[in-house]
């Protein structure tokens, strides 16, 4: 007997049972299609989990490459022989080879027919590996890097930026100046306001190395100084902002000289800072 059948034959409105069975029917449709959505996206996500490490040897790829890029694995460090390693690490053979090509790619290690050894930061670099140069470089010589480089960079791109960038370029410092209140969005600000100068340069090769530097930069110096400062750093702040003026005035009138002195200078009060406060801490 059918729902309105039995609606019928009880005295009930047949039109209700039958609006009740539609609607049951949609919800179920509907739940049907909010789960297989659920189930789809959570899927998707979980290859991006599943792909941070896919197999043990990439795990294990990290981890040494951790290792080295902070030092605890020195230049020239050899690793033990093949059986031995597995034994303490409780991998197969496959696992420790897969993981030392992967490093060895990557230009961190140096495999031969007498061991596996830590490969030289000199020789990386001698080699041209700028990826594996970067994670290694220390804070010194990023410090060392971006000195040298920012200003020309910044220099460059004052000689070829246009109206259409230095009208950007206001819109960018009047965002700085709008962000006083709020530190975070501050030092995004900051940090979207440089990146413009260096693309400014239109030389893709000047904006990726002085990015991928700066981007460290930004992290160990930058934000260190705002973190340590906290509520008192008004100064140092009111000061970088009035150089960001003055950058801006001397682009509009492409005065390369005077945008790479000022960009020095800017650099100079952000090192001394760091320094200044890296010193207190370690009284």
């Amino acid at each position: 007997m059918t729902l309105t059948n039995r609606a019928i034959k009880s005295g009930k409105n047949p039109f209700c049972a039958l609006t009740i069975n539609c609607l049951t029917d949609i919800l179920c449709q509907e739940l049907r299609t909010l789960a297989e959505a659920y189930m789809e996206k959570t899927a998707l996500l979980s290859k991006l989990a599943f792909t941070q490490y896919k197999t043990q040897s990439d795990y294990l790829a990290e981890k040494i490459k951790q290792m080295i890029t902070h030092e605890e694995f020195e230049d020239g460090f050899v690793f033990p022989n093949e059986n031995e390693f597995c034994k303490i690490l409780n991998v197969s053979r496959g696992t420790l080879r897969d993981a030392y090509k992967k490093l060895d790619t990557q230009g961190f290690i140096e495999r031969t027919k007498h061991g596996t050894y830590v490969k030289c930061r000199d020789t990386i670099a001698k080699q041209g590996n700028f990826t594996a140069t970067l994670e290694l470089a220390s804070t010194k010589e990023m410090v060392e890097f971006i000195s040298a480089f920012e200003p020309e960079a910044a220099c460059l791109a004052a000689q070829k930026i246009d109206d259409a960038g230095i009208a950007q370029l206001e819109l960018l410092m009047e965002e700085c100046e709008q962000c006083v209140g709020n530190q975070t969005t501050l030092n995004e600000a900051n940090y979207r306001f440089h990146e413009f100068i260096r693309m400014q340069a239109q030389n893709n090769l000047v904006t990726s190395i002085l990015t991928a530097y700066y981007d460290i930069f930004n992290q160990y110096i930058i934000n260190s100084i705002y973190y340590i400062l906290k509520n008192s750093a008004d100064t140092f702040r009111d000061t970088a902002l009035a150089q960001h003026r003055e950058l801006l005035e001397a682009f509009k009138v492409h005065d390369g000289e005077k945008v790479r002195l000022i960009t020095r200078e800017h650099l100079q009060a952000d090192l001394k800072m760091y320094a200044m406060l890296k010193e207190k801490s370690e009284r």
